[in-house]
Order: structure tokens, then sequence, then C-alpha cells
């Protein structure tokens, strides 16, 4: 009776320490699929530039700045009254033409019979470091502008919101991040688990994925 006793008990403390083991797993992975969750909505409220000049030599990359400020100036025209994302991503995507004009005009102002084409896309993107924010490697709505050959080496930023170079608006006055979200591109270190499980899922979609990847050069 005894052995029947202590055999009972035994494979109920098991099924308790299944139970216990089972839950721990579930929350553990309820937390990742969270925490992924939380930095996919971050990224997905950018609108990322990237240019490519034509080549690496002196003058096409200068040319590369002066077609992205002319660029910058236009797109910063065309989602002047955006109050979100996906107004500015409306009203991108319907200006292409104006923003490839406006690319050409700037290389011809400066004696350059390059083509250029610009193109709406999703993309994976590196990780990339900015002066006061970091972004991680993902998948991004992209702005692309080529120029030539569009061989040399890029150039990136944030199109919207505005956190160019040509804006002085900071990541933390722009107002379209939580104070969660500032924290994974301000103090990454404080979301290491986090990133690294996004940008694992991230690499993994990247395989099975035809979106471009628009890495740095």
């Amino acid at each position: 009776m005894n052995t029947v006793t202590k055999g009972t008990s035994n494979a109920k403390s098991k099924k308790i320490t299944a139970a216990i083991a089972v839950s721990l797993v579930l929350c553990i992975v309820v937390q990742i699929v969270s925490g992924v969750g939380e930095i996919e909505a971050m990224t997905d409220k950018l609108i990322r530039l990237h240019v490519v000049a034509n080549s690496d030599s002196q003058i096409d990359q200068e040319l590369k700045l002066k077609v992205r400020d002319a660029v910058l100036d236009k797109a910063s025209e065309i989602t002047a009254e955006a109050e979100n994302k996906d107004e500015a991503e409306t009203l991108i995507k319907g200006s292409l033409s104006a923003l490839e004009d406006a690319a050409s005009k700037e290389l011809a102002d400066n004696n350059c019979s390059l083509p250029v084409s610009v193109s709406y896309e999703r993309a994976f993107v590196d990780r990339r470091q900015y002066d006061d924010f970091k972004l991680p490697f993902g998948s991004y709505d992209t702005l692309c502008v080529r120029i030539g050959e569009a061989k040399g080496k890029n150039w990136w930023c944030v199109l919207y919101p505005s956190l160019c170079v040509s804006c002085a608006v900071s990541i933390d006055e722009c107002g379209s991040f939580s104070t969660e979200e500032l924290t994974v591109v301000k103090e990454p270190q404080k979301v290491k688990f986090k990133l690294f499980f996004f940008e694992l899922f991230e690499w993994v979609k990247s395989l099975f994925n035809d979106d471009a990847k628009l890495f740095e050069n």
C-alpha cells in the first residue's frame, strides 16, 4: 500500500514539475513574442531614405549628397501635412515622379547627365548608428534613390519622422515614439534580450523573403 501511495505521489510530483516547466516556457515565449512585437511596431513607424552613388569617385560622392539634399527638401515639402507614417507613406508613394524630377534636376544643375531612379520598397537594412540613436537590423519601408550604376557608397537616414541631417528635430522631440520605443533606439543595452530575438526573427524572415537587402557599403 505504501509503495502504491509513494508511486502515486511521485507521479503527481512529476506532473506538477512538468506543468511548472511548461508554464515557464510559455511565459518566456510570451515575453519574447511581446518584445519582438513592440520593436516591430516601432520600426514600422519609420520610413528610411537610401541614396546610392554612381561610384566611389569624389565627384559621384559629392553628387550623391547634393541629390540627397534635393530629395529631402522635396520629401519634406510633400509630407509637411502628414500626421502619421501612413499618411506620409501615401503622399510619398503618390509623388515618386516629383521626387525623381527633383533628383534629376539637381544632377542637371551640376552638369551631370546620369540617370536616377526613385522607388519605394520594403527592404532589410543593417544596424545603423546615428548621432543619438541606433536602429536594429530589420525590414523597413524605404525610399530608394539610385544614381547611375548605383555602385558607389550609399547614404542612409530616417525620412519619416524627419530625423535627417537637414532637420533640427531630435528623435526625442519628434513625438512619434513612446518611452519604451525610445529606450530601444537610445539605450539598446537595456533591451538586449528583446533586440536579440527581434533581429534573429528578422534574419530568419530575410532568408525566405524576396524583399531587397540594402546593406551598408
